[in-house]
């Protein structure tokens, strides 16, 4: 059984969210610019309107923050590769909403998604934790 894309959403607004997804992609055409995607492991990220309570959602294109990466390129689907980018998104999700908040740091977020060295940012429930062991 697939995993699911769809790994953490954050309502930004009344009525605006953030999706993050993982999710393996098996290459071909790019439609945006007509270019050969590679096969791989791949990090998404979109900007919705949502009204509360509402299942219905409309993406919002041409938003900052919204697009992809390539994570980890691979020959063949590996259930194991895109578990361990899921569960690094889900361990830091309010770091990646808080690198997007402050201006989408990518060379930081690539970094991050790919288990390298990379700077954390500061969220509030760091900062929380942070004034606590003080």
């Amino acid at each position: 059984m697939p995993l699911p894309n769809l790994v953490h959403t954050k309502r930004l607004t009344n009525t605006n969210i953030r999706e993050l997804s993982v999710y393996y992609d098996k290459g071909g055409l790019n439609y945006w610019n007509h270019s050969q995607k590679p096969k791989g492991i791949y990090f998404s990220t979109g900007l919705y309107e949502q009204v509360p309570g509402s299942g219905i959602k409309s993406w919002k294109t041409g938003q900052k923050g919204d697009g992809y990466i390539l994570v980890t390129p691979l020959e063949r689907y590996s259930r194991k590769a895109l578990r361990l980018v899921r569960e690094r998104v889900e361990k830091h999700a309010d770091q990646i909403h808080t690198m997007f908040e402050q201006g989408g740091d990518v060379e930081n977020l690539k970094a991050l998604l790919r288990r390298e060295a990379f700077t954390p940012v500061v969220t509030s429930a760091n900062a929380e934790t942070a004034e606590a062991e003080a």
